[in-house]
């Protein structure tokens, strides 16, 4: 009976120990979610050190002591259970006060979300579309007075065209071989002619100049628009 007693003691210093880490400092997944002040952490530490010396006591006297009778070493083996679920109990009752009754992590704040774009409208789906006209008519004029094509072709498709910021779905009217041009280098070919610009395809006699022969005037018509916010689809023709 005494050792019996010398257990529940050493039990009883454990649950404070328990009690006193729980309403300390608690750890879920690694991340600290609750913190109490240095004096809470002192108590634990001297509870942590008095339930050690008991259990330490115990374990002592159990090792000395002759094998107990079934029904004592039983009531022992029930007073473990018992201890052990009024540790777990405590702690989580100590976790749900901390928390406004549930046990959960500390809110973790959410990224910062970053600026929206303004919706797209048909104005300017029109201004892009009478922006691409007139650079093709600028391409070709200056083609046929001797000017800097190449310059003016690289300039437009700076402005209209997102290469360098962003994948372009440009699949080229006239483009057979190399049907689709995800790059700067492939549009360029497309527009002023795969033979003066390095790496350009000779399919590509350089349709913002029409091979040679440019265009006078571009206009386009729409059948539909289809406004998405930051993104708009137009459907129709385009009449050189």
């Amino acid at each position: 009976l005494n050792a019996a007693r010398a257990k529940i003691h050493a039990m009883l210093y454990l649950l404070l120990a328990a009690a006193s880490l729980a309403s300390g400092q608690m750890t879920l997944r690694g991340r600290t979610v609750a913190r109490a002040p240095a004096m809470v952490h002192n108590r634990a530490e001297a509870d942590c050190a008095k339930g050690k010396v008991a259990a330490r006591n115990v374990l002592g006297a159990m090792r000395t002591r002759r094998p107990l009778p079934k029904v004592r070493a039983d009531v022992d083996s029930f007073l473990s259970v018992v201890g052990a679920g009024v540790v777990g109990g405590v702690a989580t009752q100590l976790l749900q006060k901390s928390y406004g009754g549930q046990t959960q992590a500390a809110p973790v704040a959410a990224p910062a979300a970053g600026p929206e774009s303004a919706p797209i409208t048909m104005d300017e789906v029109l201004e892009a579309q009478r922006k691409w006209s007139e650079a093709i008519k600028t391409i070709s004029a200056t083609y046929l007075n001797k000017g800097d094509y190449i310059k003016a072709a690289g300039d437009a498709a700076a402005e209209l065209y997102g290469y360098g910021k962003s994948k372009v779905l440009f699949k080229p009217t006239k483009a057979a071989e190399f049907p689709f041009r995800p790059t700067g280098t492939e549009a360029m070919s497309y527009f002023v002619g795969g033979s003066v610009v390095e790496g350009g395809y000779k399919e590509d006699a350089g349709f913002a100049i029409n091979g040679g022969k440019g265009w006078s005037d571009v206009k386009f018509t729409n059948h539909q628009v289809d406004l998405n916010g930051n993104t708009a689809v137009a459907m129709g023709s385009y009449v050189f």
